[in-house]
C-alpha cells in the first residue's frame, strides 16, 4: 500500500479501492508507516521507474545476510499469492464474500 502511495503515485481513494479498506484507514497507515520514511519522490503514473540495484558488496549487509533476507522474502511474496488464491477460490466455490467491500454504506 505504501509503495502504491510513494511509487505509483495513487491517491487514498484508488488505494482503497485496490485494497478492501476505507480511504481513511488508508490515511491513517500512510501517516503510520510511512512517518519513519526519508521524503521519498512521489512518481506519477504511467512513468517508468528504474529500481537502484543494491548488491551485498556495497552495503553493510553480508552476503549471507543478503540471500537469507531474500528467500525471506520470496517465501513472503509466495505465501501472499497462495492467500489470495484461496480467498479467490473459497469465494468462488462457496458463494461468499470474504473480502470487505471498500467504504462504508450510507
Amino acid at each position: 500500500m505504501i509503495r502504491l502511495h510513494y511509487e505509483k503515485g495513487y491517491g487514498e481513494d484508488r488505494i482503497s479501492r485496490i485494497i478492501p479498506v476505507g480511504h481513511t484507514t488508508v490515511n491513517r497507515w500512510i501517516r503510520i508507516f510511512a512517518a519513519g520514511k526519508e521524503t521519498e519522490r512521489r512518481i506519477m503514473p504511467g512513468t517508468e521507474i528504474k529500481e537502484k540495484k543494491t548488491s551485498p558488496e556495497s552495503d553493510t549487509v553480508t552476503k549471507a545476510e543478503y540471500e537469507r533476507l531474500k528467500a525471506k522474502l520470496e517465501m513472503a511474496e509466495i505465501k501472499a499469492e497462495a492467500y489470495e488464491e484461496l480467498i479467490r477460490v473459497a469465494e468462488e466455490k462457496f458463494k461468499i464474500q470474504i473480502r470487505k467491500k471498500a467504504g462504508a454504506r450510507r
